[in-house]
């Protein structure tokens, strides 16, 4: 057995392996654009491209909440659009989860019903009647009032709860904060009078996390289709990702952007 200042087993087990020839390929790639390229620096403004960004920056201010108590994060500054997608992706995954909240209630509401029409009686078959340990002057003597407020409040309350365990269950917490390496380009500070690289896993992640960039029409929508099939759009949809590298596809439930490099500067947010 070796000891530990012996490299008998670092001479035999320092060269890398690979699973396939794709592996090798974005191994070999990564090392390049690491060690041999260099980042092609930003072009100089114009005077066209500085009034182009401030009136692109005007129309950005009109979508900011009249509103908020984080109002000097909507301010000119690099984190500010890392600051509004946050916000953007929380306010949607919040929508989501309750209207999710929301068809969980509903659909348990038979069951929930069936709970608050058992605590209206007793055992016996009784209805319920509230015994006061105080005698009231103005006492209210009707007699369905008890069995109606037990209704309400076993039913409605056992219905959110089931509703809430449903929305739990069903909505995907990581679509909203999935950014596990720090490398997401949308959460990172943006650089202003710079374009931005158009690049397939960034717009792809774009479609799918924010509602607004999603390009699929009305028209293509399963209820449109069956109800106006001649005026639908029944268009084929391609797979992007067909033929680049596993590691290069949008996956919000691993929570990583793929990327190149291991540079700390880019994962640091």
């Amino acid at each position: 057995m070796p000891s530990q200042f012996d490299t008998t087993y670092h001479q035999t087990f320092r060269k890398n392996t690979f699973d396939d020839e794709p592996s090798k390929r974005l191994y070999q790639l990564s090392k390049e654009a690491d060690e041999v390229l260099e980042v092609r620096p930003p072009p100089v403004p114009t005077p066209e491209m500085e009034v182009e960004y401030i009136d692109w920056l005007q129309e950005d201010f009109k979508s900011d909440p009249w509103i908020t108590y984080r109002f000097r994060k909507f301010t000119a500054n690099p984190k500010r659009i890392p600051w509004k997608n946050t916000r953007r992706l929380k306010r949607q995954y919040q929508f989501t989860y309750c209207v999710n909240w929301l068809i969980g209630s509903v659909l348990f509401w038979p069951v929930a019903a069936f709970i608050g029409r058992r605590f209206k009686t007793t055992r016996g078959g009784v209805p319920v009647v509230r015994i006061n340990r105080w005698v009231h002057d103005f006492p209210k003597p009707e007699p369905g009032l008890v069995a109606r407020s037990q209704f309400r409040y076993y039913a409605f309350g056992s219905s959110l709860i089931m509703g809430w365990f449903f929305a739990r269950t069903v909505t995907d917490s990581k679509m909203f904060c999935s950014n596990e390496w720090y490398n997401r380009p949308d959460l990172k500070p943006y650089q202003a009078m710079v374009k931005p690289a158009d690049d397939l896993t960034w717009s792809t992640m774009l479609e799918s996390q924010y509602i607004n960039r999603q390009q699929s029409g009305w028209k293509s929508s399963p209820i449109y289709r069956y109800f106006m099939a001649r005026d639908a759009d029944f268009t084929i949809k391609a797979n992007p990702y067909e033929k680049l590298h596993p590691e290069d596809v949008w996956d919000p439930r691993v929570g990583r952007f793929s990327t190149y490099t291991n540079r700390f500067g880019e994962h640091h947010q």
